[in-house]
């Protein structure tokens, strides 16, 4: 976390930046955007001599070198032990200043690098911690502000951040955290941002920077674990960056433009480009709100771009589909509406281009829209409404509309009515019947359960609004929002039906149901092994069956429960409210009956499953009880021995190939998931663009690269049958082969790709991209020359750099550019395009100078540096060797 020798992909060029002077009123507070060039993001400088060196001699004496080795063997021995300690503890008493000395006994320990829990370095530091604490009186005044920059500096030359906590909490950093202001001033004009963000949040530093610092630069950089970690003990900076990130929503041009011109001013480096688009940058906004339940009002612009979507979901629903009644159309586009100026008037345009002018004359003048704004056709109506014109002639629609059903030219069955009397539909909203209906539900064996939330289109969270349970004789409709508070009630419906086994609880897709009861009623805690059975499960395993027939075929449609509802009874449910405001009272009749009828017709199909199943013998009630008690426990199990059972998952066929002709390698872009890095870099090898998932990333992010991007997906296992429903047939390929070798083979003969020798090691493996800068051997030395100006002392135990000598990988030797005879199908510029001083490219890449052996930079007259991530490479003697072996039979002659 805090070694700064690697860095990713990037545009931006690293430049100090200048801070103006805060003071106390504006430390915590910004007044404008980094889109607009009078931004303070600027970081003013600073001339603190101790920043960022160690003002202390980290080298060993010979004596405490002697001692060190004993030491170090005797915890090789018995590790942290009393003999470690009481070793430890007489050495400490011995020194002059026990803070200092640690430090150097720290820093020369063998893996302090890399300091895990059990390490030699931890062992030190935890005894020292014991040890300062019961002799803080004796040496107490021996912890200088020097110690502590010291101790501060030192630790950051190692990437563990327990190692890192446990130094700021032994030197007492805490008190006196002013005093690394500064240093974190430093990493910022350094553009080290995740560093910065880290040792601010550490150090309890947070309130001294704003969001510009190094929160918005991060973000850009797509670091949003780091940005988060930072957030969760900031509250002021969750509602500041949000509404940033709103704010850019709203500027007239593309997120790209809108930022690029502050990129390119502040020159920050790594930056994700492909992140700045509408899609990740509302959803990054939407997951902030909800991770931190911030308020609505803190994305106008977003809810603005929701809103604009849901008024033209609603108008396609309403006018294309024809599936919303009158009253819920209404709701749901006030809803959508609400005070927008500019939505209005587009509502009364979209309703007049579907030819419907009397409609829309009502909505002008319900939101008072001047005249000027009406479309043509409205103020033609609005004029005389009787006269007969061809042009509305032209846009009424085929079939005459009726507001408040279905469609009937499209409906081939009659409508599902509820066979009940008008009185056992019972809305519960009063805890005087609550108690009656718990009465009256503990007595029944079946029942069906339902719910009904209003549809959000904004980044609210919903809430549930009814719930209904129905039994054969009556439905009751439990007003949620009237009711939410009353604890008690709930834990008593949890207690007597939803734990209670001898009552069957129906409901279709229940996953999604049972999420919003437990989000919204806390209070209900319910086991949901406790009798609950799925039919949408039923439905599929009794569908298995060849012999089950059930009494009606409809040959169109998803598995939902209007078309089981078909299926079993030959109706069609009347779905014109399912998109209504929920949340409005009182409820329409045309609601309630709605929300009746979705929870009584459950029963009803139940019974007809069952009917047909026990005709031909189907073991009903068996595959219940199954599906009830057995189902979740043996698809954990099944989930935890994949691979060991005979035939292994089940995985989808592979369908054909996208390619009946060859297509040449630069002309075909990869993504690979988490599960194929290997095959990742053999492609980029062979000159193909591909991207590579990292370990953390979901294997969801190779749909938004075939999305974005258009590459072809490759995964394997049953994540293949996930993938494959997002993308077109023959664009998700599921590898097999566990060779690495053969998984190249195996997608370039699926893909038709073809290779040639000039596309061969014409990427770079490390960050795939295809752009160089070719540089002489005096301008690589010249950089080595300003890149050991710049070093800070190097760590005590040498760093065998032998594994990287060949640039491309450190897996082994082979991963080097071809002689230049070749003609690279790579971009090459000048090397006039190196930044010297900073050792940087155009792009803003620190060069890996450091990771070249001195014997290279001598050896070579010609090396090609990666604009992108800064890698070194030189002319390989491996070329044909590769070609003759690993790439045998897969590059053209």
């Amino acid at each position: 976390m805090y070694n700064h020798r690697g860095r990713g992909r990037g545009r931006g060029r690293g430049v100090f930046m200048r801070r103006p002077n805060r003071n106390k009123e504006t430390e915590t507070t910004t007044s404008s955007t980094p889109h607009n060039d009078n931004s303070p993001v600027s970081i003013r400088s600073t001339t603190a001599s101790l920043i960022n060196k160690v003002t202390i001699n980290l080298e060993l004496d010979e004596a405490t070198e002697t001692w060190f080795a004993q030491f170090r063997n005797l915890w090789n021995f018995v590790k942290r032990s009393p003999p470690t300690s009481n070793m430890l503890t007489q050495h400490l008493d011995t020194v002059e200043n026990p803070y200092e000395h640690v430090l150097r006994l720290m820093y020369n320990s063998f893996d302090f690098k890399l300091a895990k829990s059990k390490s030699l370095t931890m062992t030190i530091m935890e005894e020292f911690k014991i040890y300062s604490t019961v002799s803080r009186n004796r040496i107490h005044h021996l912890l200088t502000s020097e110690i502590k920059i010291a101790a501060f500096n030192v630790v950051r030359k190692q990437s563990q951040f327990g190692l890192m906590k446990l130094v700021v909490d032994i030197y007492e950093m805490l008190n006196d955290c002013d005093i690394f202001y500064d240093l974190i001033v430093q990493m910022i004009e350094n553009k080290e941002y995740k560093d910065a963000c880290q040792c601010s949040s550490l150090l309890r530093l947070q309130d001294k920077f704003g969001i510009y610092e190094f929160l918005v630069p991060l973000v850009l950089q797509d670091k949003l674990v780091i940005v988060e970690e930072f957030l969760n003990d900031s509250p002021h900076h969750q509602y500041d960056l949000v509404s940033y990130l709103d704010s850019i929503l709203g500027q007239p041009s593309s997120i790209r433009i809108t930022l690029d011109n502050y990129i390119v001013k502040q020159e920050i480096p790594h930056v994700k480009f492909e992140k700045l688009s509408y899609k990740p940058w509302r959803k990054l906004i939407v997951r902030l709100i909800k991770i931190y339940n911030l308020p609505a009002d803190v994305s106008p612009y977003l809810n603005k771009k929701r809103n604009e979507g849901a008024l033209y979901f609603l108008l396609n629903k309403r006018f294309v589909d024809q599936s919303f009644g009158y009253e819920s159309w209404r709701e749901m586009v006030e809803e959508a509406v609400q005070d927008d100026e500019n939505l209005q008037k587009d509502l009364v345009v979209q309703i007049a281009l579907f030819g419907t002018p009397s409609e829309a004359l009502m909505w002008a003048n319900y939101y008072k829209i001047p005249r000027e704004d009406w479309p043509y056709s409205v103020r033609l109506f609005n004029d005389n409404p009787d006269k007969d014109r061809h042009q509305q002639q032209n846009l009424q629609p085929a079939v005459e509309e009726n507001w408040d059903t279905v469609n009937k030219k499209e409906i081939k069955m009659p409508v599902l009515k509820l066979n009940l009397p008008p009185d056992c539909v019972i809305l519960v909203d009063n805890p005087e019947g609550f108690r009656t209906f718990l009465d009256y539900i503990k007595t029944e064996t079946l029942i069906g359960v339902d719910c009904e939330w209003k549809p959000s289109f904004g980044v609210q969270r919903n809430e549930l609004a009814l719930m209904q349970i129905a039994s054969r004789r009556a439905v009751y409709i439990l007003d949620t929002i009237s009711l939410a508070h009353q604890a008690n009630l709930w834990q008593e419906l949890g207690k007597t039906v939803f734990n209670n086994c001898d009552i069957l609880k129906l409901g279709f897709s229940f996953t999604g149901d049972t999420s919003m009861i437990l989000q919204s009623l806390p209070s209900l805690s319910f086991n949901q092994n406790g009798g609950f059975l799925d039919l949408l499960t039923l439905w599929k395993q009794i569908d298995k069956h060849p012999k089950v027939k059930l009494p009606f075929e409809v040959h169109s449609g998803g598995p939902s429960l209007g078309m089981l509802v078909q299926i079993c009874l030959g109706y069609v449910l009347d779905k014109s409210d399912q998109f209504s405001n929920w949340e409005r009272r009182p409820l329409r009749q045309s609601q309630l009956h709605y929300a009746a009828l979705d929870a009584y017709c459950l029963i009803q199909v139940f019974d007809v499953l069952r009917r047909c199943s026990e005709s031909v013998g189907f073991p009903f009630e068996d595959t219940c009880y199954h599906l009830m008690t057995v189902s979740k426990g043996k698809k954990k199990k099944s989930r935890t021995n994949i691979g060991k059972s005979k035939d292994g998952p089940r995985i989808n066929p592979q369908p054909p190939s996208p390619h009946y002709e060859p297509k040449p390698a630069e002309q075909v872009k990869f993504v690979c998931d988490s599960m194929l890095q290997g095959l990742g870099k053999n492609l980029r090898r062979c000159g193909i663009n591909t991207a590579i998932l990292e370990n953390n990333e979901d294997h969801q992010e190779c749909v938004r690269f075939y999305q974005d991007e258009r590459r072809f997906i490759l995964t394997r296992g049953t994540v293949f049958n996930t993938l494959n429903g997002y993308v077109t047939p023959g664009h998700c390929f599921n590898v097999q082969s566990e060779d690495v070798d053969e998984q190249l083979k195996k997608v370039l003969e699926y893909f038709n790709v073809t290779v040639t020798k000039d596309d061969v090691f014409s990427r770079c493996q490390s960050c795939n991209s295809n752009s160089f800068v070719k540089i002489s051997k005096s301008t690589i030395n010249a950089i080595a020359l300003e890149d050991s100006k710049a070093r800070q002392l190097e760590y005590a135990e040498a760093i065998d750099l032998a594994d990287e000598a060949t640039g491309f990988s450190s897996e082994d030797d082979d991963f080097c550019p071809p002689p230049i005879s070749y003609t690279r199908k790579w971009e090459t510029c000048t090397e006039e395009k190196i930044d010297f001083g900073l050792c940087m490219t155009r792009n803003g890449a620190k060069i890996q100078i450091r990771d070249v052996p001195e014997g290279i930079l001598n050896k070579h007259d010609i090396f090609y540096i990666c604009e992108d991530c800064g890698k070194v490479y030189w002319d390989g003697t491996h070329f044909e060797r590769v070609l003759a072996n690993r790439l045998q039979g897969i590059v053209m002659k």
